[in-house]
């Protein structure tokens, strides 16, 4: 592992072999960062899912990177105490703890946390976040002289909105 970005893609391919067998349907993915409440809604749409984002990165004295894996579930009507997503996260410890990476030293301080709230409760979804860090070897993360010629440049926005039935595409050129 050269870079954040491969070790955040090798967090979400060891999650993604060890727990997909257990459920197909799952999405299994990488993720940006923190939750709002519509990207949360937005995001349950694909429900059960376990999104995985690289959340920090230490170099120093200590090199490592903090991981949060969030599991959301949405539940049916009359499973109002998300046992599936205890189910997720009691599938999902055991695979984070046994993960095999390069330049890794060890995982460790896995820990989960149910961020219920009465808000998603009204849409029947429930989140938990289960934070996890590894600790890299020395000079695992190696940015030198690498190239970022490949980063995309924004030349516009380009979205489609449902009002009604109704799709309205938009496209903003941020060129002119």
């Amino acid at each position: 592992m050269s870079d954040y970005l491969a070790i955040r893609n090798e967090a979400v391919e060891q999650i993604k072999t060890k727990i997909l067998p257990l459920c197909p349907t799952m999405t299994v993915e990488a993720h940006p960062g923190f939750f709002t409440e519509q990207s949360i809604k937005r995001d349950a749409q694909r429900t059960p899912a376990i999104l995985t984002s690289l959340v920090k990165a230490s170099d120093g004295e200590r090199n490592a990177v903090t991981f949060i894996s969030w599991v959301l579930y949405r539940a049916s009507s009359v499973d109002k105490l998300y046992d599936g997503a205890l189910q997720i996260v009691s599938a999902l410890i055991p695979v984070i703890r046994k993960a095999d990476f390069d330049l890794v030293i060890k995982n460790t301080n896995i820990e989960a946390e149910c961020l219920y709230s009465g808000a998603l409760d009204a849409v029947n979804i429930t989140l938990w976040a289960v934070k996890w860090e590894l600790t890299l070897g020395d000079h695992a993360v190696r940015g030198e002289g690498e190239s970022l010629s490949d980063l995309e440049q924004t030349e516009g926005y380009d979205g489609t909105t449902v009002v009604g039935t109704d799709e309205i595409h938009t496209y903003t050129d941020m060129e002119d």
